[in-house]
């Protein structure tokens, strides 16, 4: 399933994988995917939605104590750890992950905060041995789509990378939040010769190395 296949999706109306050289890989364990496979939910909730069920069970902090939450999922073991609250569409999370081969793939699971007015598209990630790092845009949700000004939901994302990672090895995450969508975007950086995203005076970073 990609990102922007249904209503409970935040990608565009119509989404695939785009492959390019960038796509190969540097080294060992290490490549960038542009619109990689994804599935998405929103979440209007005070707590977290999705946890680890081995934990010490639904974390309790508020959203506000880190806007930015991130968690590998290596082995079709830890797949089936996944708990979820009822407001989550279990079935599509479950047949995705569920689709996934662990033998030569690994799922990206990442929670940020994004206003209710707004969603969030996934333009692309990045990883390496010991680093993950994913680019999103915000743009407007459609005006026919109720919201409330300076509301926040939690926008819970699970992204299949095209490569075996392990979990402890992966140390340090980052993610930037641009405000615009992703095409713009890739054009500007095509249009430069380069294979990143390009500049965004409204791109904001969040980096750290905890684990969800």
């Amino acid at each position: 399933m990609l990102a922007g296949c249904s209503g409970m999706f935040e990608g565009s109306d119509e989404s695939t994988r785009t492959a390019s050289e960038n796509d190969v890989p540097a080294g060992p364990e290490a490549g960038t995917v542009s619109d990689p496979e994804a599935v998405v939910s929103r979440v209007d909730t005070d707590r977290r939605p999705v946890w680890l069920a081995d934990s010490d069970g639904r974390p309790t902090e508020s959203r506000h104590s880190r806007r930015l939450m991130s968690e590998v999922i290596d082995t079709a073991s830890k797949a089936d750890q996944i708990a979820l609250t009822e407001d989550v569409d279990r079935s599509t999370i479950d047949s995705f992950l569920g689709e996934t081969d662990f033998e030569t793939e690994s799922v990206y699971l990442q929670s940020a905060i994004v206003e209710e007015c707004f969603r969030l598209t996934l333009c692309q990630i990045s990883w390496a041995t010991d680093t993950i790092s994913t680019d999103y845009g915000r743009v407007s949700r459609p005006y026919d789509e109720p919201c409330t000004a300076g509301n926040e939901v939690y926008s819970v994302w699970f992204i299949r990378i095209p490569d075996t990672l392990n979990a402890d090895d992966v140390s340090s995450y980052s993610s930037s939040i641009g405000g615009s969508g992703c095409d713009g975007q890739r054009a500007s950086a095509e249009g430069e010769g380069g294979g990143g995203l390009a500049p965004d005076s409204d791109r904001r970073t969040l980096t750290g190395g905890e684990q969800a």
